[in-house]
């Protein structure tokens, strides 16, 4: 099967490409924070949301009683269902089941609000194996796994009766783990090399998907400077290690998020919030780059060294928000977001330092994505004075553009049927819980012609507790 793959590795793209981002369901980010938001769609900006205010609209935090006291404990399953096809060949990605944890705790006095909590903002991940041409190409394993988290800092202050401002400050950090190859030259008898092989990345090809240049070129010799020679083996960057909660390349740095809610009227609740793009220094990690053969799938040449993934940031994030008590027993809640995706996902940029001095590349993928918008719907209805059940839609675009689609992030969905529950133990405890479910989106790369195709069911629970 790998020497069958490897005639036509020539035609393997960008999919071969990873882009280390969240995997999550709008774009790179969750579509719902919080089982009591995710529940209803991921509405957040005017209704009560516990703790995860402080992340969604830090002003909702007002809707606390005042003089109590809020803990919240939640955890959260990313269930994504992901898999490629090439000219007649499947690959099914391993990587189906991804935890993340959170945890939070606001005091609100009279008018004040103020808390510490910490927060997974989501994670990503595929992983093919040795037996699918995805792993083939890498040597024996493909995969991206990503853990973006942070501790939040909120305050709200309830300026009138009607009027609450608020605002999060907030540590970011991440991690990064990723395996995966590209055919090094062309194998198809054209002149030009095909996009998304290594020989396109190199200076003066097409530079279809990316590009790539550095002086580890010419440490590599012929497998790189000679196309016929290099054959059907493969490039492969290879940056990861074991654990669950880190990645092998990792970054820090600061983001922050101010928001507004007013009561209308009575049944009327208005909210808005801006979540500025993150500041997160460059990502680094150790690994190698390796030439693998194209023949048995060993490695021909390993070069260990240091990755640093430059500039990779979360984007800023516009909403607003309604929230309409239709009857005292039922809330309805509309939220409009704008993802700017546009500024931090136009070129995903990484380099390479061998040790010793034997060189080094830069490398720049195309990504190019286009801008969100979502539109979340929600409905919460008490059925008694114990149990809340709630139901939404959050509908979105596709951010991706079909010519740079890669198989390792195929961040595609586009809507969300979401579920969820509130029920209370006693005067001080509760249970909440939520389900989404993304149908499966299809999209094929105009460049490559390879298909992927995902969909993904999300759970959140959690158990909280008032004093």
């Amino acid at each position: 099967m790998i020497k069958n793959y490897k005639k036509r590795s020539g035609l393997l793209i960008g999919a071969l490409l990873a882009t280390p981002c969240t995997f999550a369901t709008n774009g790179m980010l969750l579509e719902g924070m919080g089982p009591e938001s995710a529940g209803m769609g991921g509405v957040s900006q005017a209704v009560e949301n516990g703790t995860a205010a402080m992340i969604n609209n830090p002003a909702t935090l007002g809707l606390m009683d005042s003089a109590s006291g809020r803990f919240d404990f939640a955890v959260g399953n990313l269930r994504p269902d992901v898999s490629t096809d090439f000219m007649g060949m499947n690959a099914d990605s391993d990587g189906d089941s991804y935890l993340m944890p959170a945890l939070g705790y606001v005091r609100k006095g009279e008018r004040l609000a103020y808390g510490i909590g910490v927060f997974s903002q989501g994670g990503m991940g595929t992983e093919y194996g040795s037996d699918t041409f995805l792993g083939q190409a890498a040597g024996g394993t493909a995969r991206s796994e990503v853990g973006i988290g942070s501790v939040l800092f909120p305050v709200s202050y309830d300026v009138s009766d009607r009027l609450t401002i608020g605002g999060t400050l907030q540590y970011v950090w991440g991690g990064v783990d990723m395996i995966f190859g590209m055919p090094v030259g062309d194998t198809s008898g054209v002149t030009a090399p095909n996009p998304g092989t290594f020989a396109d990345f190199t200076p003066g090809a097409p530079n279809v998907l990316g590009s790539a240049n550095g002086t580890l070129f010419n440490s590599l010799g012929p497998a790189l400077a000679d196309v016929s020679i290099a054959g059907n083996d493969s490039a492969v960057f290879n940056f990861s290690n074991d654990n669950d909660f880190s990645g092998e390349a990792n970054g820090d740095g600061i983001g922050g998020s101010l928001g507004l809610m007013y009561q209308a009227t009575a049944r009327l609740r208005l909210g808005g919030s801006y979540r500025a793009k993150t500041n997160l220094s460059d990502f680094k990690g150790n690994g190698s780059m390796d030439i693998v053969s194209g023949t048995d799938g060993s490695t021909k040449m390993s070069f260990p060294g240091e990755y640093t993934i430059k500039d990779f940031q979360f984007p800023a994030v516009s909403s607003v928000g309604l929230a309409y008590q239709a009857t005292p027993a039922t809330l309805l809640a509309l939220d409009v977001s704008h993802i700017d995706w546009s500024d931090v996902m136009g070129d995903f940029k990484m380099s390479f330092t061998a040790d010793g001095g034997a060189g080094s590349v830069d490398v720049a993928m195309k990504q190019n994505w286009k801008d969100q918008n979502v539109v979340k719907l929600g409905v919460e209805h008490a059925i008694s004075t114990k149990t809340k059940v709630r139901a939404g839609l959050n509908l979105a675009s596709n951010p991706v553009p079909d010519e740079y689609l890669n198989p390792l992030f195929p961040a595609i969905i586009e809507n969300h049927v979401t579920a969820g529950f509130t029920h209370r133990l006693n005067a001080k405890s509760a249970v909440s819980g939520a389900i989404s479910h993304a149908p499966e989106v299809e999209q094929t790369n105009s460049n490559t012609g390879m298909t992927s195709s995902h969909s993904q069911t999300n759970l959140q629970f959690m158990y909280s507790r008032t004093f």
